[in-house]
């Protein structure tokens, strides 16, 4: 058993929600000896752990002790926090840890889980993921950029599409962050044009009508938008790592904050069956979201752009 082997070909992975289930089950069917912890984690976590067969110990300590190598598959906002525990975790181990961060991170964010793990006998790995997790085998590319980004890259390419980005920690967060901001800014400019079709009532034909005139944006939105009512808020926390980074290179994001404004509305309304993400049409969302007002003026912002700027009259 490779219980008894605990640092032969074993990956470790911090947290498996519905990307790192799937990721862990791939793993797991090339071969590798796939585990994680749900210590502290919600019931879904333990329930998709299960279904992907991925072998649970019990605690964060456990999982470094055992593993050669540790992927991080959390929210963005947990990144840095699960990077400081799994410093605190290791600190004063002789034993060497490589350790991915595969979040949707901003690149100063990776710069920050660098430094924290420059801190312990830790190499690190910056990754994205893109594509659904459900199709991570057939559409997936998992992209890796940092000193050891091209090793790295011969042990997962039985597994999935795999590229190099470049020797620097960030490059792979930062090409995520761009190409990611396209389907989202698509989801939010549908969402609002459907949600005046709606008023209008039109929203039936204005939906017939996008998919004839625009079926490749059509595919993109029918990819994202049903999975908003549980990954929203996620979201959002990406879109405001793209934001932050924007104005730290001296961009102005105007257009990504209005989407992240839209999503961040989306997050906090009270969706009925918030994690059932199957259920849900896009006619069902936009029509949910007109009833419940969320995108009213007043959910985005207190205050209009004249009042902002000392024009109202």
């Amino acid at each position: 058993m490779t219980e008894n082997k605990p640092h032969q070909s074993t990956i470790g992975i911090l947290y498996p929600g519905e990307m790192g289930s799937n990721l862990g089950k791939l793993l797991s069917e090339a071969g590798f000896h796939v585990i994680t912890t749900v210590e502290g984690r919600s019931p879904r976590t333990r329930r998709l752990c299960h279904e992907a067969g991925l072998s649970v110990v019990d605690s964060l300590r456990e999982v470094l002790e055992r593993s050669d190598t540790v992927i991080s598959l959390v929210s963005p906002g947990a990144a840095l926090s699960v990077a400081r525990d799994v410093a605190v975790n290791i600190d004063g181990s002789s034993r060497s840890l490589l350790y991915i961060d595969a979040n949707s991170i901003s690149p100063l964010t990776v710069t920050r889980i660098s430094e924290v793990l420059s801190q312990v006998t830790v190499d690190f790995v910056d990754a994205s993921i893109f594509g659904l997790a459900s199709q991570l085998r057939q559409r997936g590319t998992l992209y890796f950029s940092g000193p050891r980004a091209k090793e790295l890259s011969r042990q997962f390419e039985p597994i999935m599409r795999i590229k190099v980005v470049g020797d620097v920690p960030g490059q792979a967060s930062a090409l995520k962050m761009i190409v990611s901001g396209i389907p989202k800014g698509l989801s939010g400019l549908f969402l609002e044009t459907m949600l005046f079709a709606q008023n209008m009532h039109l929203l039936n034909e204005a939906i017939e009508a996008c998919d004839e005139i625009y079926p490749s944006i059509m595919e993109v939105v029918r990819r994202m938008l049903p999975t908003y009512p549980q990954h929203a808020g996620r979201r959002c926390q990406e879109l405001q790592e793209v934001e932050e980074t924007m104005l730290m290179s001296d961009f102005t994001p105007r257009i990504l904050r209005a989407v992240r404004e839209v999503t961040s509305a989306l997050a906090s309304a009270d969706w009925p069956d918030k994690h059932d993400s199957q259920r849900w049409t896009i006619a069902e969302i936009i029509e949910e979201t007109h009833k419940e007002g969320t995108l009213q003026t007043r959910s985005l912002s207190n205050q209009s752009p004249e009042h902002k700027n000392g024009r109202a009259s």
